[in-house]
């Protein structure tokens, strides 16, 4: 079953972008065109547009943000769609239509898109999301504040924005979890004073701030219960209070002053009458925990709690991470004390997160024989796995374990919650069937974007080219959003080319990815001093 020296962190796919925006974009039609500021830098805006006000949301042009990352933009004027592409990811939006694809994904907009002369203008809260920015507004200048997470760049405090609606994605799991009824789950009692009970009351509503906006409320996002540790997403500033009742022996996590959001992520969830969520997470394979169970327990304050009934009293560790906003109940700790050391895990050894790219829905490159990039991807993320747990050394967390489909931003946050060392992403490449001689282009190639990974890349570049035997392309700087946003050394590696026939036949052979395991060992290893 599990495996020494491995565990899976598996993280529900949270948005971190928290409240209704629509009040704050609502005033964006004022005075002036406005201004965009992404990374400290104002962009030029096309002569004649202003940043627009529409049903309530701030349209920003699309194409003055993605060039300025590098993406490639193309628009047809008959279908008046633009296309947005960069390393094999690809956006698809329409004017017009509240509706958007993203690799094969549908998300629903808030606003449709609008052209303005040969200008498309779109949601400020699309670019955000799709393209891995920050977002500030500031309505007194009418300023759009993006920034790309590298070192140093800050946005100045402003208004927080929701998510992009997108169809629910399934959790990485190592094993299957059987599948339960809402009905399961019993309904919400009246407040008794027993404090393991759950009482859902109404909803929370937003409290009003200045000028009008939305003061940023404490909410709690979402949850999951995997490797028998309770995670909660948590924003706004929500902090939890712990404590341990007998009778039956019970955990009681408490976060005094919040509402859940209203698109809470939580396994086998219910609803109370009152329209709050109220459910339990699944502790299937656990048999220390008894259950998991959650609801808006009071009203007055708004208290969200978690209940975590145990056989005996069974000890835990509380560690809460600012950055992220997660707040993890670790049921594996002898006592509690406090949070391993980042860089870390739980027994004390460095954590390596190997990240088989795509996934699920999205296949990444296809070669011209119909091979598909994610087969690659996660074989050679699971060989090198393998190794690293054989040996001990290190503890190993995959960003998944099944052909899933996971968002660029998830596989960041699965690192940063794990508290990793390093962080691997696992890809091919390929050429568009336009590029000339693109089945002659071959290789293998590392990437990385912020400084303090370059050693790491140095390093792993040369144990790839020794694992692959293929041309040697180099280490480049690029910003990519998985070694962009995270804050351990990250580095992608492009294995080779599956537009090249030669590649290509190797790529997919026992022998060759075998070989290219031992060698990513033994340079995580170097890296690592072990």
């Amino acid at each position: 079953m599990r495996k020494a020296g491995q565990r899976v962190l598996l993280l529900l796919l949270l948005p971190l972008l928290l409240l209704s925006f629509a009040g704050r974009e609502a005033a964006a039609a004022g005075s002036g065109a406005g201004r965009i500021i992404m990374d400290n830098q104002e962009l030029s805006l096309p002569q004649g547009i202003r940043l627009e006000n529409v049903n309530g949301s701030v349209m920003i042009p699309i194409r003055v943000v993605v060039e300025n990352l590098g993406f490639e933009v193309l628009w047809e004027q008959k279908s008046k769609k633009v296309t947005v592409q960069q390393d094999g990811k690809t956006v698809q939006l329409a004017v017009g239509s509240k509706t958007a694809e993203a690799d094969g994904v549908t998300l629903t907009l808030n606003a449709a898109p609008k052209q303005n002369g040969g200008t498309v203008l779109v949601p400020i809260r699309f670019v955000s999301e799709q393209f891995g920015l920050k977002v500030g507004w500031d309505n007194s200048d009418k300023t759009v504040y993006l920034s790309g997470g590298e070192a140093g760049s800050s946005v100045p405090s402003a208004d927080p924005l929701p998510a992009v609606t997108a169809a629910p994605q399934p959790i990485a799991t190592a094993t299957p979890q059987p599948a339960a009824s809402p009905s399961a789950v019993p309904a919400p009692t009246a407040a008794t004073g027993q404090d393991d009970d759950i009482t859902a009351g109404p909803a929370s509503t937003p409290i009003p701030g200045s000028a009008g906006n939305v003061a940023v409320t404490q909410q709690v996002l979402g949850a999951v219960f995997s490797e028998n540790r309770l995670i909660v997403a948590a924003a706004g500033g929500a902090k939890p209070s712990v404590s341990r009742l007998s009778g039956p022996d019970r955990i009681i996590v408490d976060f005094a002053g919040a509402s859940f959001a209203a698109d809470f992520v939580g396994s086998l969830p219910g609803v109370a009458p009152n329209g709050t969520p109220q459910g339990k997470l699944d502790v299937t394979g656990y048999p220390l925990v008894t259950e998991v169970r959650y609801a808006l327990f009071s009203t007055s304050p708004s208290t969200v709690r978690f209940v975590i009934q145990t056989a005996g009293n069974q000890p835990y560790q509380l560690s809460t991470d600012d950055t992220t906003g997660l707040v993890t109940i670790d049921l594996n700790a002898v006592n509690s004390g406090t949070s391993p050391a980042s860089g870390t895990g739980s027994l004390g050894k460095p954590v390596v997160v190997l990240d088989a790219g795509h996934g699920g829905k999205q296949p990444g490159a296809v070669s011209p024989n119909g091979k598909l990039e994610k087969d690659v991807n996660f074989a050679v993320a699971n060989k090198v796995g393998a190794l690293l747990a054989q040996d001990g050394k290190v503890e190993v967390v995959y960003t998944r374990t099944t052909d899933l489909t996971l968002g660029l931003a998830d596989r960041v946050k699965i690192a940063e919650a794990a508290r990793a060392s390093l962080f691997i992403s696992f890809h091919g490449n390929s050429l568009d069937v336009t590029y000339p001689n693109r089945e002659k282009i071959n290789g293998s190639e590392t990437y990385y974007s912020r400084t303090e990974s370059l050693p790491l890349a140095q390093i792993l570049h040369k144990h790839l080219v020794a694992g692959t035997g293929f041309k040697d392309n180099g280490v480049r700087s690029k910003s990519l959003h998985v070694t962009r946003e995270t804050t351990m050394p990250a580095v992608l590696l492009e294995i080779g080319y599956l537009t090249n026939p030669g590649n290509e036949a190797a790529m997919y052979t026992e022998t060759l990815q075998n070989n290219l395991a031992k060698e990513l060992v033994a340079g995580i290893y170097e890296y690592l001093g072990l």
